[in-house]
C-alpha cells in the first residue's frame, strides 16, 4: 500500500509545482486605453504672431509694413469622434496681442495744392478672436491631426501723427476700428492625460483690404484710402476636457 500513496503524494508534488510555476510568469502587458475626443473643453494658449500688411493713399501710393509679437489667450470648444478616428468640432478662440509697427508716410492737403507732408502711421492689432469648425484624425492612444477654418475679427488702432502745415502744431489722429475676415490652419493635440491635452497649432488670419478709413483728432482728421491687414500666428495651449 505504500507505493500507491507515494505515487499519489508525486503526482499532487508536481500539480503544485506547476501551478506554482504558472503563477510566477509573468503577465503579458495590458493594451493602453485609447483617448476619446468626444465632448467638450476649455483651455489657454500662447505664442507669437506676425503681421502683413498694406497701405494704399488716395493717389494710389502703396506702403509694405509688418509687425511682430506675442500673442495670448483662451479657447472653448467641443468634438464628437465618429467612425472610430474621425473627429469633428468647434472652437472658439480669444486672444490678446501685442502687434505693432509704425511706418514713414505722407498726408496729402489738396487745399493746399496737394502739398504732401511726411507722416509717421502706425498700426496695432491688439484683439485676435475666431470661431472655426475643426476637423481632425485621431491616431494611436491619444493623437490627433487636425485642420481648422471659419471667420475671424480683430481690433485695430490706427494713428497717424504729422505736423500740420498751416498752424505748426502737432497732431496725431487716430481711429478704432473692429474688422472681420477668415481664418485657416492646421495642428496636433496630444492627450498627455485622462483629461488633459496639449496642441501646436498655426493659423492665419485675413482681414481684406478696406477703406477709406477716417482718422480724427480734437483739431482735424485725416483719410486713410485703403489698409490691407493679414496676420500669422504659431501658438500652444493646453486644454481640460469635461
Amino acid at each position: 500500500m505504500l507505493k500507491p500513496f507515494c505515487g499519489i503524494a508525486i503526482l499532487a508534488l508536481s500539480g503544485t509545482t506547476a501551478s506554482a510555476a504558472d503563477y510566477a510568469r509573468p503577465l503579458p502587458p495590458m493594451p493602453s486605453p485609447t483617448f476619446n475626443w468626444t465632448g467638450c473643453y476649455l483651455g489657454a494658449h500662447l505664442g507669437g504672431g506676425a503681421s502683413e500688411d498694406r497701405t494704399t493713399s488716395s493717389a494710389g501710393r502703396t506702403i509694405d509694413f509688418g509687425a511682430g509679437g506675442f500673442i495670448g489667450g483662451g479657447q472653448a470648444g467641443c468634438d464628437h469622434q465618429f467612425a472610430s478616428n474621425w473627429v469633428v468640432g468647434a472652437e472658439g478662440r480669444a486672444a490678446w496681442s501685442s502687434l505693432s509697427s509704425q511706418h514713414a508716410s505722407h498726408v496729402v492737403f489738396p487745399a493746399l495744392g496737394n502739398l504732401a507732408v511726411p507722416s509717421q502711421f502706425g498700426l496695432k492689432n491688439d484683439f485676435l478672436a475666431s470661431i472655426t469648425a475643426r476637423f481632425g484624425y485621431a491616431y494611436g492612444s491619444g493623437w490627433l491631426f487636425y485642420g481648422r477654418g471659419g471667420v475671424a475679427w480683430t481690433h485695430e488702432k490706427i494713428d497717424e501723427a504729422y505736423v500740420n502745415p498751416t498752424t505748426g502744431f502737432a497732431v496725431d489722429p487716430s481711429a478704432s476700428v473692429m474688422r472681420a475676415g477668415w481664418t485657416l490652419g492646421a495642428g496636433v493635440e496630444w492627450a498627455f492625460a485622462p483629461c488633459w491635452s496639449a496642441n501646436v497649432e498655426y493659423n492665419y488670419h485675413d482681414f481684406g483690404t478696406k477703406g477709406p478709413i477716417q482718422l480724427i483728432s480734437p483739431t482735424e482728421g485725416v483719410t486713410v484710402a485703403h489698409l490691407k491687414d493679414t496676420i500669422h500666428a504659431a501658438t500652444i495651449g493646453v486644454n481640460y476636457h469635461y
